[in-house]
């Protein structure tokens, strides 16, 4: 039996209330753009960081500005996490008729997305995050850094399975409503390094008010270190932002590792 694209998930906790789960992209953003650290450029000392990594100093390089993304956009710095009442929830893999272990793999996006972000933490000493928000209420989070290989090599064909493994399915939050939640592949342009993008949009209703939550989420790879964005909220995720931020970012992140440095400006058109 071929499995259907719908399947029940436990609770969504990244596509329940809001824009809450854009909100809580500035966990931690108060710490934007710097990274502590008592190696050369900031890189800890003995944090055993492979030479080919980056430093913390190459990892700010390597974001993105304001500039980049066009006036309706502006980095925030608020640290504040209004995800009031979200929990994580479990999986019940029975309930998938066949291919029950995509379940799982389902469930690894919509905890990722609780907590804004696709991969683990990078290692110490070779990140850098900027969050912006923009003019209609939606929400950038941009990350930098450097993931052990193994690790990063397996996080790219999890990635890329998803819209295969997870397509359509139903996620059942705590007081029993349920959501539609469809992930689809979301074409980028192709350059330097290895370029992933996916969409993902849930429907459903928030203390009896609908709702539709649209994000997209893209993954840039270049040896060992990679660029995330998480990009939406309440308002239509603009597909042209998202692809926009990964033909000028992934540049950046390829120029840093050789050793230069990106310019603060763009320097062509940005559409």
């Amino acid at each position: 039996m071929t499995r259907p694209h719908r399947g029940r998930l436990g609770y969504v906790a990244a596509l329940a209330v809001g824009a809450s789960l854009f909100a809580a992209a500035c966990a931690g953003a108060g710490q934007e753009r710097q990274s502590a650290g008592s190696g050369p450029e900031g890189r800890p000392a003995g944090s055993g960081v492979p030479a080919v990594g980056l430093t913390s100093r190459q990892a700010r390089h390597a974001l993105l500005t304001e500039a980049y993304l066009g006036s309706q956009w502006t980095e925030v710095k608020d640290s504040g996490d209004r995800r009031e009442g979200l929990l994580r929830g479990t999986v019940n893999a029975q309930d998938w008729l066949t291919h029950k272990e995509d379940a799982t793999v389902c469930r690894r996006l919509l905890d990722r997305l609780s907590d804004d972000r696709i991969l683990d933490a990078p290692l110490a000493g070779t990140q850098a995050v900027a969050v912006f928000d923009a003019d209609d209420g939606n929400r950038m989070r941009y990350e930098v850094g450097t993931y052990p290989a193994a690790e990063l090599r397996a996080a790219r064909e999890w990635f890329g399975a998803l819209p295969q493994k997870c397509g359509v399915f139903i996620a059942t939050r705590p007081d029993g409503s349920t959501e539609d939640v469809r992930v689809t592949s979301l074409p980028v342009p192709e350059g330097d390094g290895t370029r992933q993008a996916l969409s993902v949009v849930a429907k459903g209703t928030t203390e009896g008010v609908p709702f539709t939550m649209s994000l997209d989420v893209a993954l840039m790879a270049s040896g060992d270190s990679a660029v995330t964005v998480v990009n939406g909220g309440l308002a239509d995720a603009s597909h042209l932002t998202t692809k926009l931020a990964v033909r000028l970012g992934a540049p950046r992140l390829t120029t840093v590792l050789a050793g230069g440095t990106p310019p603060a400006q763009p320097t062509g058109l940005l559409d």
